[in-house]
């Protein structure tokens, strides 16, 4: 009998704790949902969404074994709720023709130990149209100058591009960067919009690397980044062809990802579900490999997909990200 009752009591307390985690679950997927664009280090969690969500899964199936209607009805509304922003996103239509146009973007790490042959070996390979890159430091810029692939590349003088760097195969006709400074007075980092000739219509691209939001400063810093080059997106030509690629740090799940699709009229070309890691921790690197997806390539309405992708680790804590476009010829 006694041993029959503890039996009772553990499952009682199991079935506690099932409920507890199911509501609990449920309760942040709202308050993200509802928070995130208001308070900052609310925001900050949608940087581990992806596990967050993964958690609810697991949650569901402890549901699910409950065969409590209740909980199995919390647990679907809270996966329904935390899933809704990948989906909710404007997406890319697939290309019906062959791809006319390669970018590649990748952030190469200020402090990369690494030799930049293997960088230029994979960009050999890849042979993009236009690689766009970020913390690029005087000795990658040289070596991938010295390559011979590109015959036109961005500003060498880095710092004035916050180390943003632009390499193509086709002209560069116009290269501005998109200046803001603090309510403080302090020079914020500067969006840069170039134009390329295509052979058609000139294409309009924007490098893009906001802050990384580590403190409510940055993180304020970061959204006027977003906002301001949503704004100068706005103003560009109807019948343009528009590109924006950088290292965002801005997850697919942030409500600042969808609001600058939504007032820049772009459309995200994210295309894995779960969406693919792009930043990873180096540290735990050797034993997991987690991160979260904030290399983006955002593009207008009339530009196509053929496809999206990761291309493999060569030093940074970044994976380039490789998208080959349609574009109106």
């Amino acid at each position: 009998m006694a041993a029959f009752r503890r039996r009772l009591d553990i499952s009682a307390i199991v079935r506690r704790l099932t409920g507890l985690a199911v509501v609990a679950f449920a309760a942040i997927a709202c308050l993200v949902g509802l928070l995130a664009r208001q308070f900052w280090l609310v925001d900050l969690l949608t940087f581990a969404w992806s596990y967050f969500l993964a958690m609810g899964v697991a949650v569901l199936i402890v549901a699910l074994r409950t065969r409590r209607p209740v909980l199995v009805a919390i647990a679907v509304a809270g996966m329904v709720v935390a899933a809704w922003p990948i989906y909710a996103l404007p997406t890319i239509e697939t290309a019906s023709g062959p791809a006319n146009l390669k970018i590649v973007t990748a952030n190469l790490f200020v402090e990369n130990a690494r030799s930049p042959a293997d960088f230029v070996a994979f960009l050999r390979s890849e042979n993009p149209d236009v690689v766009v890159l970020q913390e690029t430091t005087g000795a990658w810029q040289d070596a991938i100058a010295a390559s011979g692939l590109f015959p036109y590349e961005s500003s060498r003088i880095l710092p004035a591009r916050d180390h943003m760097k632009v390499f193509s195969r086709r002209p560069i006709l116009t290269e501005t960067p998109l200046t803001q400074t603090s309510g403080e007075g302090r020079r914020l980092k500067q969006p840069l919009r170039l134009t390329i000739d295509t052979g058609a219509q000139p294409l309009v691209l924007y490098a893009i690397h906001p802050d990384t939001p580590r403190s409510l400063r940055q993180w304020h810093d970061r959204n006027d980044y977003l906002a301001l080059t949503a704004n100068s997106i706005r103003n560009d030509p109807k019948t343009s062809d528009i590109i924006v690629a950088g290292d965002w740090n801005t997850p697919l799940w942030s409500p600042y990802y969808r609001d600058f699709l939504g007032d820049s009229g772009l459309m995200s070309t994210a295309h894995t579900l779960p969406p693919a890691i792009t930043r990873f921790s180096l540290r735990l690197r050797r034993y997991l490999f987690i991160g979260a997806p904030i290399d983006h390539v955002a593009v207008s309405p009339g530009v196509s997909l053929r496809s999206w992708r990761t291309a493999p680790e060569f030093g940074s804590n970044h994976l380039p990200v490789v998208v080959e476009l349609e574009i109106r010829r």
